[in-house]
């Protein structure tokens, strides 16, 4: 997947709400004609109404933004545990679905729940939050190469494992309505890398616990080349080089836990 199969895909999933939307309305208004649904009508209609109008101005924006990107979208990436810069972007999920993209709008990867079944679609938000789940780090050919286990509860803990199944970290939070406290630990439980970020997440900055800069987490700006592809709020991932393997796959599931139920 690129960036534009990825408008696609927005533009697209973004219809075809919008036309379940209006088709309820209009069922609605058949069965008030006949006498099946008593009421106001247009209270009944209206939501649905308002909701198929949004929806549709959103598939409408995708649908720009399509036209708008360059022809010359593409280059050479250095692959996702290499990379200086990776943009977040998030498809429709009833918990994560977050891919990886690079500077010039290719896939690098993605973050995925392994439960992706329908019916968790119809588990209320907060419900599902208070949920264990299994997240999986896969390169654009659907190799695995993290494995992120979150426990159940409102505080995330958080084990995470590599491509062979293997411990090489974890993270405890202590969140507040200002902020997200935690600790990253090693694999042995030494203490790592200290979370303190603000409860927006629209920046912050992980360090080792002796002070080594290993990633900071920027939205709202960005290259005016890179704004040519992306959304201006789009997430930005910056890592401090060099870093290697296992901190990166560690950050990956620190933004698992900390992104859980975001949707663009």
């Amino acid at each position: 997947m690129n960036i534009r199969e990825y408008y696609q895909k927005m533009s697209h999933s973004n219809f075809h709400a919008s036309s379940i939307s209006l088709g309820l309305a209009v069922i609605f208004f058949i069965g008030h004609v006949v006498g099946l649904i008593p009421g106001p009508i247009i209270l009944i209609t209206a939501p649905f109404m308002l909701i198929s109008i949004a929806l549709y101005i959103v598939h409408r924006i995708y649908e720009s933004r399509i036209k708008e990107l360059p022809r010359d979208l593409y280059g050479t990436n250095p692959g996702l545990l290499d990379a200086e810069h990776i943009l977040l972007t998030f498809l429709p999920a009833p918990t994560l679905r977050l891919l990886l993209f690079a500077p010039d709008g290719n896939l690098m990867g993605e973050i995925r729940d392994r439960n992706m079944k329908w019916f968790m679609w119809m588990v209320p938000n907060f419900l599902s939050m208070l949920l264990a789940k299994r997240y999986d780090l896969v390169n654009p050919e659907g190799h695995v190469l993290a494995e992120y286990h979150i426990g159940r509860g409102l505080f995330n803990e958080m084990a995470i494992m590599d491509e062979e199944g293997s411990l090489i970290g974890s993270y405890q939070e202590k969140r507040t309505f200002m902020k997200n406290e935690g600790m990253i630990y090693k694999e042995d439980g030494t203490e790592w890398m200290p979370i303190d970020t603000p409860g927006s997440l629209n920046s912050f900055e992980i360090a080792t616990i002796d002070g080594k800069k290993i990633v900071t987490y920027q939205e709202g700006w960005m290259p005016v080349e890179w704004g040519r592809r992306f959304k201006t709020n789009t997430p930005i991932l910056t890592f401090s080089s060099p870093v290697e393997k296992i901190p990166r796959l560690i950050i990956f599931g620190f933004c698992a836990a900390a992104l859980n139920h975001r949707s663009n």
